[in-house]
C-alpha cells in the first residue's frame, strides 16, 4: 500500500531528515551541533563525540560533544589510542559491548605516560566520556579515501549497540566527513584580507575596567586565561596573533584568509584546518564565559569582542 514502510524505512526515512537538516547548516559551527543533536533526536544517541584528524596526522581533537556535564571541545587522543584511536589508525568501525577491562587498562597506560614525562595534566582538556560507559561505537569519517574525524557513541548498558547501528552511524560519519569538506573549500575561497582602515578598528564599547591576564607559552601554543589552562596547539596561537593585532593596531575584524597567510602560525598549505581550529577556540572560550569572544560576521569573516582590559604576556621557554 501506498505510504507504508518497508523494513528498515523508518530508519532511512530519519537518516533523509538528518541529511536534510546538514544541508541547511550554514557553517561548519552549526554544522556540529546539528550532528550531535540529530544523533540524539532521531536514533537515540544521547552520548556522542565528534573528533577532528589534526594537521599533522598524530592526533584527534574534540570539536563537538552531546549528553555530557562538560563539552570538552580541545580535548586530545592520540592516533592508535584506546577505541577512538584505533578506529583512526585503521580507518574502521569498531563496535564493543563490555568495556570495562579495555578502560581500567586504558587509564593504567595513560597514567604510565604521565609519570614518564608526558605532557603535564593541567594543559590537557578532559575527554568527555561516561564513567561506567560499557557500549561504544566508533567508526571514522572519511571522504576520497582520506580520513576527516571520527564519530563515538556510547551507552552505559552491557550490548547496547547491534551491527545496524554500526552502519547507521558509518553513514552519518560519512555525510558529516563531506560536509566539512565543502564547508572548508567553502571557507577557504572566501574573504579577502581586510586593509588597515578604521573598519577593521576597535568599534565595540570601551572595556571594563578589570584586566584578563593572557599567558602564552610559545613552545606549543599553549595559552593560559588569569592562570586557567584554555586551550594550546594551532588555536592558542590563533589566538595569541589575534590579541596582538588587537593590542596593537585596535583590530577587532578579520578573515580566515588573512589568519591562514600570517607565517608565525606555520599552518600546512593543504588540509590546514584553519576552521575548525576557529571554532574549538570560539567553543572553548564559550564554554569558559571568557571576557573574549569570537563572532562570525560572515562566510570568512569573524569579529574579536573583548570585554576587558589585556595583560599579554609570552613565555619563551627556550628563552
Amino acid at each position: 500500500m501506498t505510504g507504508e514502510l518497508r523494513a528498515g524505512g523508518e530508519g532511512i526515512r530519519k537518516l533523509a531528515r538528518l541529511s536534510e537538516r546538514l544541508a541547511r547548516s550554514p557553517d561548519l559551527d552549526s554544522l556540529i551541533g546539528t550532528t550531535l543533536a540529530g544523533l540524539a533526536e532521531l536514533f537515540g544517541y544521547e552520548h556522542s563525540l565528534l573528533l577532528l584528524l589534526d594537521e599533522r596526522g598524530e592526533r584527534l581533537y574534540t570539536i563537538g560533544s552531546h549528553g555530557y556535564p562538560s563539552e570538552g571541545v580541545g580535548s586530545e587522543v592520540r592516533i592508535g589510542e584506546g577505541v577512538i584511536g584505533m578506529v583512526a589508525e585503521r580507518a574502521e568501525p569498531m563496535r564493543i559491548g563490555n568495556l570495562g577491562r579495555m578502560l581500567a587498562y586504558a587509564r593504567t597506560v595513560r597514567r604510565s605516560y604521565e609519570q614518564q614525562g608526558g605532557e603535564a595534566p593541567g594543559r590537557e582538556v578532559p575527554l568527555p566520556g561516561l564513567v561506567d560507559a560499557e557500549s561504544q561505537v566508533a567508526v571514522p569519517a572519511m571522504v576520497l579515501g582520506q580520513l576527516v574525524g571520527v564519530v563515538l557513541i556510547e551507552s552505559a548498558k552491557p550490548g547496547t549497540y547491534a551491527p545496524d547501528d554500526e552502519a547507521l552511524l558509518t553513514v552519518v560519519a560519512t555525510m558529516v566527513a563531506s560536509a566539512i569538506e565543502i564547508d572548508w573549500a567553502h571557507e577557504r575561497a572566501a574573504g579577502d584580507v581586510i586593509p588597515g582602515d578604521s573598519a577593521a578598528r576597535r568599534g565595540a564599547p570601551a572595556p571594563r575596567p578589570e584586566t584578563t591576564r593572557v599567558r602564552f607559552f610559545a613552545v606549543d601554543g599553549s595559552t593560559f586565561l588569569d592562570g586557567d589552562y584554555l586551550i594550546k596547539g594551532v588555536a592558542g596561537r590563533v589566538l595569541w596573533v589575534l590579541l596582538g593585532h588587537y593590542e596593537r593596531d585596535g583590530r577587532i575584524e578579520f578573515t580566515n584568509k588573512e589568519v591562514r597567510l600570517d607565517p608565525s602560525l606555520e599552518l600546512p598549505e593543504f588540509r590546514d584546518n584553519l576552521e575548525s581550529r576557529l571554532i574549538l577556540l570560539k567553543r572553548r572560550l564559550d564554554e569558559r564565559d571568557a571576557p573574549i569572544r569570537i563572532e562570525k560576521t560572515g562566510r570568512g569573516r569573524f569579529r574579536l569582542v573583548v570585554e576587558r582590559a589585556l595583560q599579554l604576556e609570552c613565555v619563551d621557554v627556550e628563552g
